[in-house]
């Protein structure tokens, strides 16, 4: 019997490479680039006997190299300056014979939509240095992705008259109403706490709680003593987006945001 030819030797007889099979690797694999970690979140947490100290961001302000900076040059400069009050209000206390409570700082940068275009945070802070109670209170803060900056709501509109028409009465009417709410009466008179905050003594964070990229509605915070006193805390409405507000918003920011039936 003649000795059967391997298939590899007629193959390269007529030219052709033999397939390896399925589970036999030929040479090495060839390079490629590995994946670049994800950006993620940050938090710093300290206490000691002078602070008890938080300060953080979200994974979309980690992405986000400038925000990063500036945080972080923030946080630095206020862990610092509250140290040095709390050690001198500490020594002072204790010249005078009265307990020393440590003080307390809490920031958080949270993302409350992130489009195409833009990254809108709603910023939380608390701090206690000392007082008959703790303070607290939010603020929003809008980054123009494109622009590589901090923006201001106002500026996203065709004017800034058209942001007050949209929002203010919707505004003062859904607040008036949380108001009597908490209250157990009718807003009247002309107390200090009856007038309705203007917007600009508010934060106005534009926000996407369904996560589609796109903001479908306005977060309005007033701060403890903006629209009541202390005990009745601060006051958060929530506006959907109309398409009469994305008439009014100047086209190259409107596709960031989408209409809420009405």
């Amino acid at each position: 019997m003649r000795a059967a030819i391997p298939l590899a030797v007629l193959l390269a007889a007529c030219g052709q490479q033999a397939t390896p099979p399925a589970n036999q690797v030929e040479g090495p694999a060839p390079a490629t680039k590995p994946a670049q970690p994800a950006a993620k979140a940050f938090a710093l947490d300290e206490k000691n006997d002078l602070l008890e100290f938080h300060y953080g961001w979200s994974a979309e302000v980690a992405a986000v190299p400038q925000l990063v900076a500036q945080f972080s040059a923030a946080m630095d400069k206020t862990k610092a300056e509250l140290l040095a009050n709390a050690e001198s209000d500490k020594a002072e206390r204790a010249r005078q014979d009265f307990p020393f409570n440590p003080y307390s700082s809490s920031t958080d940068y949270k993302t409350a939509g992130a489009t195409g275009g833009l990254l809108s945070l709603r910023v939380d802070v608390a701090s206690y240095t000392g007082g008959a109670h703790g303070n607290y209170g939010s603020s929003a803060l809008l980054w123009d992705r494109r622009l590589g900056k901090q923006v201001e709501l106002p500026t996203l509109f065709t004017t800034a008259e058209n942001m007050e028409r949209l929002l203010t009465q919707p505004w003062c009417d859904a607040l008036n109403k949380a108001r009597e709410e908490k209250r157990g009466e009718p807003v009247g008179g002309s107390g200090m706490f009856d007038e309705c905050p203007k917007l600009s003594e508010i934060s106005i964070i534009p926000t996407d709680k369904d996560g589609n990229g796109r903001f479908e509605r306005l977060v309005m915070v007033a701060d403890p003593y903006v629209a009541g006193p202390y005990a009745e805390g601060d006051y958060e409405i929530e506006l959907p987006v109309t398409g009469d507000l994305i008439s009014a918003i100047r086209s190259e920011y409107r596709e960031n945001f989408e209409a809420q039936p009405q």
